[in-house]
């Protein structure tokens, strides 16, 4: 029997600096929902995460396609409002439907999570 949490979030500060770490955990969280599908998983991106959700940016087209695949599967979909305006990044640079939730401060956020006995993984 596997033991898997029932609530995780994963909290996003990898960046552009390290695409590779950033789309393999996107993956496994999709991995995790698509197993099981029951399971509550949150994804908060923070800085400098956050500014790869701009659908300006070509480069970070593989990472949306990625959260867009694991949105699909019913994972939700973070963004810290201090994040993007610490990168200046406006909600109209994010794909409309993209995040389900702006949190005015990640950390805060994170912490009520974590209150709420969210499992947590720092990316």
């Amino acid at each position: 029997m596997i033991y898997m949490a029932d609530k995780i979030i994963f909290v996003i500060e990898t960046g552009r600096e390290n695409m590779a770490k950033l789309m393999a955990n996107i993956g496994m969280a999709t991995k995790m929902k698509e197993y099981e599908k029951n399971m509550k998983i949150e994804m908060i991106f923070l800085t400098p995460a956050v500014s790869v959700l701009n659908k300006d940016q070509a480069l970070y087209r593989p990472i949306l396609d990625t959260v867009w695949k694991a949105k699909n599967t019913g994972i939700k979909i973070i963004a810290c409002e201090t994040a993007m305006s610490n990168v200046g990044l406006t909600r109209e640079k994010i794909p409309e439907n993209l995040v389900d939730e702006f949190a005015p401060i990640g950390g805060i956020y994170v912490l009520n999570k974590i209150k709420e006995d969210y499992e947590t993984f720092w990316i």
